[in-house]
C-alpha cells in the first residue's frame, strides 16, 4: 500500500515536470507593463505558440529584433488592421478603441501620437495595458508571428 502511494506521487510529480518543461513557460513577472491585470511579482504560465493560436486580446511574450529583450504585451491588431494613435486615442481601422492616458500632449510622446501603421499578414501590433510603458510596438514596430515566444495561459483549476 505504501509503495503504491509513493509510486502515484512520483508519477504525478514527473507528469507535472514534463508538462512544465515541454508545454508551459513558467515566468515571474518583473515589469509593470501589463498593470493592473498583471502586476510585478505575479507568477504566470505561458504556452508555447506552436501549441495554440494567437489573436487580438491575447497577452503574449515577444522578443524584439531591435533589442535583446522579451516583452510582455497584448495583441491589439492583426493582419490588415490599420492602427493609429491621434491625440491620445487609439484607433483601429478608423474606430476609436480606447484612450491611451498620455504623459504629455507632445507629438514625440508615442502614447499621444503615432502615425497610421498597417499590420501586414502574419504580423501583430502589440501594446502594453500600462500605456506609460512604451516597450511595445510603439517603440519596436510590429512583431512577426515568429517573434512570439509564448502566450499567457490561465489554467482553469490552478488559479
Amino acid at each position: 500500500m505504501f509503495l503504491a502511494s509513493v509510486l502515484v506521487v512520483l508519477v504525478a510529480v514527473l507528469f507535472q515536470l514534463v508538462l512544465r518543461q515541454l508545454f508551459f513557460y513558467p515566468l515571474r513577472i518583473t515589469s509593470d507593463a501589463m498593470a493592473p491585470e498583471v502586476k510585478p511579482g505575479d507568477k504566470r504560465y505561458f504556452v508555447y505558440p506552436k501549441l495554440t493560436s494567437t489573436g487580438k486580446g491575447d497577452i503574449v511574450l515577444v522578443k524584439s529584433m531591435r533589442a535583446d529583450v522579451e516583452m510582455l504585451c497584448r495583441i491589439v491588431a492583426t493582419d490588415g488592421d490599420r492602427v493609429q494613435i491621434k491625440q491620445g486615442k487609439l484607433t483601429i481601422n478608423g474606430s476609436v478603441e480606447r484612450e491611451m492616458a498620455p504623459r504629455t500632449s507632445d507629438a514625440r510622446d508615442l502614447s499621444f501620437e503615432l502615425a497610421e501603421t498597417e499590420v501586414r499578414p502574419n504580423f501583430f501590433f502589440c501594446l502594453n495595458d500600462n500605456h506609460l510603458n512604451t516597450n511595445d510596438s510603439r517603440a519596436h514596430g510590429i512583431f512577426a508571428r515568429n517573434q512570439i515566444v509564448a502566450k499567457a495561459f490561465k489554467p482553469f483549476l490552478l488559479f
